[in-house]
């Protein structure tokens, strides 16, 4: 499937990094990825942001997107089939950059919302980018190309996702009318493991990081963001109308901001020890809405 000339089948092309046969598997990767609708739209509002794509070799990850450095790099130990949902998916965090996410590995940013804020939105940034790659791939199979849904959905990480996309794509029209988008995202708050460990690097390791250069200081933990909120922020469509069916409030209830013991454990110490008292009452109050 890979062009003759090399080209990209995105306007504007990407700048691509790297040797040639790591260019021309990225380019591959994109022209295969420019037949569904919304694939293509991803990656052009990152190109046209002026990320950058190359490859990397990353111990423990597929891929990665960086807002401050605007590149996107991908494992080139994963096989292609495989990257391809990766690059959905780091093309995604990166239109997400565009219209305002902020960087939740950034500890240099002051934690000013609840705990329980943070952690619905970390986390509902990693559904959405989930559930967009997901279809992505649905509608790359509606085009004849099928492999990369299928190499999806055998990533151990992914298999409720998959289950839960594939499952919804027997209503009719629910590729097109958000119900499979919906339910995979919905879907990636089963995987406890990768919650906790979302949790542990968004949560825990940027509030340590801050309590040990003493920017905590400034931390207020006093903003709260609502469900709704960040499901209007976060999840839109092609046209830019949002595409979850669902009632957001779910997403500020029962395992949806559920924390894992251990987390809940190392947030508690975090908290008692950040030195204005009341931050302290604002946070502790917040953990009890996500503690279990």
């Amino acid at each position: 499937m890979q062009n003759s000339k090399n080209e990209q089948l995105i306007d504007p092309p990407f700048e691509i990094q790297g040797s040639e046969q790591e260019k021309n598997r990225i380019v591959n990767m994109i022209n295969q990825i420019a037949i569904s609708e919304t694939g293509k739209q991803t990656l052009e509002i990152a190109s046209n942001a002026g990320y950058k794509l190359g490859m990397e070799f990353i111990f423990g990850c597929n891929g990665a997107c960086s807002k401050e450095k605007k590149i996107i790099v991908l494992n080139p130990v994963s096989k292609d089939d495989v990257l391809i949902g990766v690059l959905a998916h780091e093309t995604r965090h990166a239109g997400q950059f565009e219209r305002g996410e902020y960087d939740a590995s950034d500890d240099k940013r002051p934690r000013n919302e609840t705990l329980k804020s943070n952690i619905m939105r970390t986390r509902a940034v990693e559904a959405d980018a989930q559930a967009t790659a997901v279809q992505i791939l649905g509608e790359m199979m509606e085009n004849g190309n099928e492999k990369p849904l299928i190499e999806f959905c055998r990533q151990p990480d992914n298999q409720f996702i998959g289950k839960a996309f594939s499952n919804a794509l027997y209503e009719e029209g629910a590729l097109y009318n958000g119900s499979a988008r919906t339910a995979a995202f919905l879907a990636w708050y089963e995987n406890k493991p990768i919650m906790k460990a979302y949790d542990q690097a968004y949560q825990v390791d940027m509030m340590e990081h801050r309590e040990e250069s003493g920017a905590n200081k400034v931390d207020t933990y006093k903003k709260i963001e609502t469900p709704e909120k960040i499901v209007k922020d976060l999840c839109l469509d092609n046209k830019g109308e949002c595409y979850f069916k669902a009632n957001p409030e779910v997403l500020g209830q029962g395992k949806f901001v559920e924390v894992d013991y251990e987390i809940q454990e190392k947030l508690d110490a975090l908290m008692q020890r950040v030195p204005n008292n009341q931050t302290k009452l604002n946070a502790m109050k917040n953990l009890k809405s996500v503690g279990r």
